[in-house]
């Protein structure tokens, strides 16, 4: 969200100098995704093979699937990748999403907010209670390996 609000929280501040023009992302399924990001293989995979979400196809879950859970357990929001498919299974998309607006909504104000928010950006709610966070040695590897592979994505744009 720091394309939209301009601040930055601890996920972007991994990031360090990368432009929030770099930043911005409308989500995997979008057309506007973070550099790094774009190349992700199961991305990719669910364009390929015309799925929504993984839990669509018929391989799920698969092994790109599984070493992606594996990898990426330092961002404490992948972790939930799992549990929120199998909702979407069970309940629907549009349930889902529903209960992911409420969640990601600030209490007092209703602004959305990111993951890693630590206060509203609207209003200056604390969201310590909800926010994720990256601490330790996940955030000198995130800073990594998040910067690994926004340079990736980068040169794959530019070529």
């Amino acid at each position: 969200m720091r394309s939209e609000t301009g601040r930055t929280d601890e996920f972007a501040a991994c990031l360090g100098s990368v432009s929030k023009e770099d930043l911005a992302c409308g989500g995997c399924k979008s057309d506007i995704v973070y550099a790094g990001c774009s190349t992700c293989n199961l991305r990719h995979c669910a364009r390929e093979k015309g799925v929504a979400h993984c839990i669509g196809c018929a391989d799920y879950p698969c092994k790109m699937y599984g070493k992606w859970q594996s990898v990426s357990k330092f961002l404490p929001h992948a972790r939930e990748a799992t549990s929120n498919l199998e909702a979407i299974k069970r309940d629907g998309v549009d349930p889902w999403l529903a209960a992911q607006q409420k969640r990601w909504s600030c209490p007092d104000c209703g602004a959305p907010f990111s993951w890693y928010a630590t206060e509203c950006s609207k209003c200056g709610c604390r969201l310590t209670s909800e926010a994720y966070e990256i601490s330790g040695w996940k955030k000198l590897l995130c800073r990594f390996v998040l910067t690994m592979a926004y340079r990736k994505g980068k040169a794959k744009r530019t070529t």
